[in-house]
Formats: C-alpha cells, structure tokens, sequence
C-alpha cells in the first residue's frame, strides 16, 4: 500500500474532527457569504467572479512534475510572472479582490498576468512517475524550485507572449528565495529578467525572531525523524483535510485565536489586519508544500549564509553536492534588475539580513524599507492598505523599468 496506516488513521480522525467542529460551532458565529463563497473557489474562478478572462495551463519540469499556473491574459501585454510563498498558491495575489489584489491592479494596467503554482501544491500535485503518496515526489525544497519550477515557467510564458525576450518577476518569500537560487543556479535566465520584485524576500536567516519558528528549529531533527517514521513527508499532512479543517474551525468557532497565532507567527499588526476575513484566508491556506521545504528553511537560521541543503551526512552532501558540505549559493550571479520590498516587524524577514542581502546583489535598483513600523510577513499580500502603502510605488517602479528610466 502507498499510504502508510498512521497517516490513513490520521485523516481519519480529523475527518471526524471537522464534522465536530463544524456541526458544534456552525452556529456561533455568523460569517458573510461573499467571504465564505470566495474561501471556497479555486483561483480561475475566483479571478471569473470579478470578471476578469481566467485560464489554465499545464507547464512540464524537466525532472517530472507537472506544474499549474492561472493566468489573466492581455494578449499583447508584457507579461508578468507571480509567484507565491511556502504553502501559499496562485491565490495569493488575487484573494483580496480588483481594488486591492496586485494581479488585478497589473491586470487593469494592461500586463498580462501569469500566476504560478509551484511544486507540491494544492494545483501542482502531479508528476510524470511518482504518485503524491510516495517519499519521491516530495524530496524538493525551494532548490527544486529554483533550478526546475522557475525556469520551465520562464520559458512557458516566454513562449506563450509572442515579441516578448523578457518578462517582469514578482516573488513574495519563498518565490523570492527559489528565484535567487534560479539565479545563483542558472544565471543564464538572468537575461529573460526585466525586474525582479522582492516581496519580503528571505535568503539570508541570521536575524529571525519568530518564536514558532525558533522553537520548530529548535526540535526539527527530533520532528522530522518522527514524521518520516510515520510515513509524512507532506506539510501538513493529508493537506486537504487540514486546510478544510483549519478553514471551519476558524471560520465559525475560533476566528480570535486564528487571528492571534497567525500575528505571532508573522508580525503582529492588529491595524492591517482585518479579522473578519480569516476564513477568507483560511479557506485557502495552507495549500501544501514538502516537509523538507520546511527543513532547508530551519537549516538557513543562524547558518551564517544562504547554503544549500545538508544532508547531514557526508557521503550523501558528496553525491548531491560534490562536497562534504553543502556550499553556498552564488548571489552575485543574480544579475538583473532587482527591487527590494521588507519591513522592521517581519517575524520571518528582518530587515538585518535584508540589507545583508541587497549587499550581496550587484544590481538592486530600488531598495524600500516600508515606513511602516507594524507592517509583517503577510502584510504584503493581505494588508488592508497595501495599495497605497506598496503596491503603487511597485507599479511606478515596473513603469520606470519599461520606459526605461531605471
């Protein structure tokens, strides 16, 4: 059998747990229906309902899996390619609707908009030989990403916008950490670059003060040892049961704790956040990555550099990395036009290690620390003022570049 016993006993009793959680607290709490059909579609469909041209494409890695990405086509438009943080989805830059969602904004300003759904997502869970229940299809983290993902996207789009050599690049977290490994890994891919857009970008991790994260590093060999035992190498686990149960759980009983774990994890920013929309996140969140992602991540805190991933064995960093030691990734490589975008109470992207980064870049073209001292993590998509406090400047920044004046 593919799916070990503890794991089907696992979504068992969660299965239960939601139909518990849902039938006790249904009632408590009375959610808007705007917000709970638009936690419920996927993302053409959410992007249809505002009445926007939605499409699906299909885009092959070459080591084998089988990648979604959603796009608001402009033929003619320059195209723009947007990529999402760990356990996030293409959703994440049209979830807060036409006036505030950057892949609208872009949409209306006559780009066209390709929205990628990175490996082991909800929207990316094929592959050409490994099922989604087998360790091999979740042995990546954002290298994978960087050296496969990226690229294949790159060239699909490049290929689908007829008179284009170059597209614009927007990465919010781990779609910036995968992008400079793109960099580092396949410099040549440089050149299709016109700006590179870094939201919250995260490569250095010396400064990170989430005390969630700090305790998850704290235990993630013991974590991780046991997760493998029991057969997990998805995070979370049976993601669809979690996300569905997270989802009620916060939609209709818990939306104050929801909201509380959530500002811990991230920042706390009580102003940017609007409460009543947690099961609008929640219904899409999380959507699912590999529980090694998670692991090269804790493995870059107090590392001292942005280094590939340990093995933490000898002979298996020599067959994978050609030393004893996984080397660092090369961010001098990352040569194109890039703009930086982060803030002081980012829990998981301090402004320290950004500085360290936009040192170690050899052609930033425009570095902003938002004047904002409350603005977190997910604040860059999910901010009540991110038009105004972001999103504009990064459309003046985009609008220079093409006319070029930067």
């Amino acid at each position: 059998m593919l799916r070990n016993f503890s794991v089907r006993r696992l979504c068992g009793t969660l299965i239960c747990l939601n139909l518990f959680c849902y039938i006790v607290s249904c009632d408590l709490v009375k959610v808007p229906k705007s917000i709970l059909e638009d936690a419920n579609l996927i993302t053409p469909d959410l992007i249809k309902k505002y009445g926007y041209p939605a499409e699906t494409h299909k885009i092959q890695a070459k080591d084998g899996f089988v990648l979604t990405a959603h796009r608001i086509p402009k033929p003619g438009g320059q195209p723009v390619l947007m990529v999402h943080g760990l356990l996030d989805s293409s959703v994440a830059y049209v979830i807060l609707g036409p006036e505030k969602s950057l892949g609208f904004l872009l949409s209306d300003l006559g780009y066209d908009i390709w929205l990628l759904n990175t490996r082991g997502n909800r929207y990316s869970r094929k592959h050409k030989l490994y099922h989604r229940y087998q360790p091999q299809f979740w042995d990546f983290s954002f290298h994978e990403l960087g050296i496969y993902d990226l690229p294949a996207a790159v060239d699909y789009v490049l290929a689908k916008s007829k008179g284009f050599e170059q597209i614009h690049y927007v990465g919010h977290s781990q779609g910036t950490t995968s992008f400079f490994v793109m960099g580092s890994e396949r410099p040549a891919y440089m050149k299709k670059i016109k700006l590179m857009q870094a939201l919250a970008p995260v490569a250095f991790w010396d400064h990170i003060d989430s005390p969630i994260i700090l305790t998850f590093v704290k235990y993630w060999r013991l974590l991780a040892f046991i997760a493998r035992s029991l057969g997990i190498h998805e995070f979370p686990p049976e993601n669809e049961v979690w996300r569905s149960l997270f989802h009620k759980i916060c939609s209709f009983a818990f939306q104050n704790t929801c909201t509380y774990f959530i500002q811990e994890l991230m920042g706390v920013n009580f102003q940017q956040f609007n409460v009543s929309l947690v099961p609008l996140f929640t219904g899409h969140a999380t959507s699912g990555s590999s529980l090694k992602s998670l692991i090269h991540y804790g493995q870059e805190i107090h590392s001292g550099g942005f280094f590939k991933y340990d093995y933490d064995n000898a002979w298996e960093n020599r067959r994978r990395h050609g030393a004893d030691t996984p080397p660092q990734y090369k961010l001098p490589n990352v040569d194109c036009k890039v703009a930086l975008y982060y803030s002081k109470n980012d829990r998981l992207t301090s402004d320290i290690d950004v500085v360290r980064l936009r040192d170690s870049l050899p052609n930033v073209v425009h570095d902003y620390l938002i004047p904002n001292p409350k603005f977190n993590h997910v604040d860059f998509i999910w901010g009540n003022d991110i038009k105004s406090m972001l999103y504009d400047r990064m459309l003046d920044v985009m609008k220079r570049v093409d006319n070029g004046e930067l």
